[in-house]
């Protein structure tokens, strides 16, 4: 048990990229905590089924104005739109100076904006850039590989995927590890819900020569999408 225990926290670590050096503005592809770094610790938090949204506010002490920032997450937790509006305070044209000036209003949250992921292309697929690299890809399959027992790799493939995210081809490539129908359907199961690129599937049906088996894989995708 403690084998696989540390063979699940090595996986995990695999789906954490590693700290990127702290720039000065948001850009798109940024992790909450490079955001964090930037802007500190949002004002408000809220969410949908596309992702995160944290909502920022700063004002000039010589203007009154309030800058209002919008930063929206995919469900990766990734940058995918920034925005930002300056909420300008009224002020009196005259020179009486015992003038103050109205407490500016509250602003309605924009609406949510459904984010739409950067799109690479990778040999014959094209898929998101959210999903595993090449490398860490390889280090999880090997693991997995490894392990002795069946239910091992099942451990470690269930582990890795609360916080990875995989093409079709990666996820095809996995299930070959396993000779048995039933056990090829069990991992894409396990994978299904953070597959990235649906729209490339076949590889995952070509590993099936029955047509009441491609109807079940057909069924676990279709769910995975809900």
């Amino acid at each position: 048990m403690m084998t696989i225990a540390v063979s699940c926290m090595m996986m995990l670590a695999v789906c954490v990229d590693a700290p990127a050096k702290v720039k000065k503005t948001v850009e798109r592809g940024m992790t909450k905590e490079e955001v964090t770094a930037i802007l500190g610790n949002p004002k408000l938090m809220s969410f949908d089924s596309f992702g995160d949204r944290w909502q920022y506010e700063s004002q000039n002490i010589l203007t009154g104005d309030i800058k209002h920032t919008n930063v929206m997450f995919d469900r990766s937790g990734r940058v995918v739109g920034l925005d930002t509006y300056i909420e300008e305070l009224k002020r009196n044209n005259g020179n009486n100076s015992n003038c103050q000036h109205p407490a500016p209003q509250p602003v309605q949250p924009a609406p949510p904006v459904r984010p739409v992921p950067p799109a690479y292309n990778s040999g014959m697929h094209v898929g998101y850039s959210y999903c595993l690299d090449d490398a860490s890809f390889s280090k999880f399959y090997n693991k997995v590989r490894n392990a002795t027992f069946d239910n091992e790799k099942f451990d470690l493939i269930e582990v890795a995927s609360l916080g990875c995210w995989y093409s079709c081809a990666q996820t095809a490539r996995m299930m070959r590890l396993f000779t048995f129908d039933d056990d090829r359907m069990k991992v894409l199961r396990l994978m299904a819900s953070r597959i990235v690129d649906p729209q490339n599937s076949a590889d995952i049906y070509r590993l099936f020569d029955f047509e009441s088996e491609k109807a079940k894989v057909g069924e676990i995708l279709r769910g995975a999408l809900k």
